[in-house]
């Protein structure tokens, strides 16, 4: 299973987002494919047509991975790990939900989640 970070999942639903194209590369890939509830709050953070939402649901075989109290715990240890800057802490939360559900995660914005590979992030190569 690979969860798309929301960088993704917004690049999958704007065609002119920056990220459209690898978006589009990623999920023509092998699958399956989920999120975390926290990526999918991210994604909902814009206007977001119902008929978009639910062609992201369609893509996501895997789910949403729920931010319960083991990931929510996980993601304050890492907080406090990785230095706790506050522009982190939605990175923290989505990076916590892939290591408990034991998922790579896909993003393009992997230099932000890289002080969490050390602690069991496992990133998605990106093409």
């Amino acid at each position: 299973m690979i969860h798309l970070d929301a960088n993704l999942l917004i690049g999958f639903v704007y065609r002119s987002d920056v990220h459209h194209g690898t978006a589009s590369r990623i999920i023509s890939g092998p699958g399956p494919f989920g999120t975390s509830s926290v990526a999918w709050m991210e994604l909902h953070s814009k206007p977001v047509h119902p008929r978009d939402s639910k062609a992201v649901m369609a893509l996501l075989a895997g789910g949403i991975t729920p931010f319960d109290e083991a990931t929510a715990t996980l993601a304050g240890e890492l907080f406090h790990l990785t230095g706790s800057k506050r522009r982190t802490r939605l990175d923290t939360m989505i990076a916590a939900t892939a290591i408990v559900a034991g998922v790579e995660l896909a993003t393009v914005n992997g230099d932000d989640f890289a002080a969490f590979v050390p602690h069991g992030l496992k990133l998605f190569p990106m093409p």
